[in-house]
């Protein structure tokens, strides 16, 4: 078994390069190819496709990545055996990688972060902020937060929320709730990046699938376009209550559409969930659910977050 070239593989992934990887392990970087190389000869694979500018895991690499990395996670806390915290504890410590989407309620995973910091400030977080479905062994992200569909079936989901939608357009379009729907309004469409110009979701629930006038992948945009008279947004109905209790904008009827979306804590594997993961997911998911509003109205389009443990 070559530790050795395990740890300099997973730790170039990690890094994003052959000379980060060095800096990291404190060692010339030819040795880090070196080790690399012998682990390659010792696999009788290929495990990184190399440019003079960039490295790229090949299939086997992928999933060799992701069968070693959680084990040599594991190995780094396993060195903090001999420091205990004021309880007698191993303080956690490293770095936790998460993704996000660009509309998530940030006051929430700031607390929680904020907050878990105050109890273990050797934890660091490099958070990313995208729309796109995130690459677990491309992004090197411990978890992630997704909405909608998590992901495929070698993922690990937990469902931590559920979020309503509804439709949303200036006042100019129509009264509001339970009024007839002036026909032709222009559609505003969330569309992912990487996904099909319509998002599908979107399409449903506006019934204009054959044309709209914007699509971005940015719910704060739909906003603001819906604010300045553009067309009617599918959108979150937590980021449109003040705007519809001030008038700038109404909710307009839909017809008989499932309007809940999950949110969901994602995993790239069970083998990936180290103690200070399980641990950060365990405190987001309480900040979440202490920060939600109690009143839930089940027939209400405009739903609160009901928080589910999973």
């Amino acid at each position: 078994m070559d530790l050795n070239g395990t740890l300099a593989f997973v730790t170039v992934v990690e890094c994003g390069s052959f000379s980060a990887a060095a800096r990291a392990l404190e060692i010339p970087r030819s040795t880090v190819s070196a080790r690399v190389a012998s682990l390659e000869a010792h696999l009788g694979v290929i495990l990184l496709r190399r440019t003079t500018r960039r490295i790229a895991l090949t299939d086997d690499g992928r999933d060799y990545f992701e069968r070693a990395a959680p084990a040599i996670r594991t190995l780094r806390e396993a060195e903090q055996f001999d420091e205990t915290d004021a309880t007698g504890r191993r303080p956690l410590s490293g770095s936790i990688r998460i993704g996000v989407p660009f509309d998530f309620p940030f006051d929430a995973l700031g607390q929680a972060i904020a907050t878990f910091r105050e109890a273990h400030p050797r934890v660091r977080f490099d958070v990313l902020v995208d729309d796109s479905v995130s690459d677990f062994v491309d992004d090197n992200l411990d978890m992630a937060i997704r909405g909608g569909q998590p992901g495929g079936d070698h993922i690990v989901a937990r469902r931590i929320a559920t979020f309503g939608f509804a439709r949303f357009a200036s006042p100019v379009f129509g009264p509001g709730r339970g009024k007839r729907v002036p026909e032709n309004i222009p559609a505003l469409v969330f569309k992912p990046r990487g996904a099909p110009t319509m998002s599908p979701r979107s399409a449903a629930l506006i019934a204009t699938q054959a044309d709209y006038a914007v699509a971005t992948n940015s719910f704060a945009l739909l906003k603001q376009l819906a604010l300045h008279g553009a067309g009617v947004a599918v959108l979150p109905a937590h980021l449109c209550d003040a705007d519809v209790a001030s008038g700038k904008l109404v909710d307009l009827p839909f017809a008989d559409v499932d309007t809940q979306v999950g949110l969901y804590l994602v995993y790239p594997s069970r083998r990936a969930l180290t103690q200070k993961v399980k641990a950060f997911s365990d405190h987001l998911l309480n900040v979440i659910e202490t920060s939600a509003d109690p009143v839930q109205t089940a027939t209400s389009q405009r739903m609160r977050t009901t928080v589910r443990k999973g």
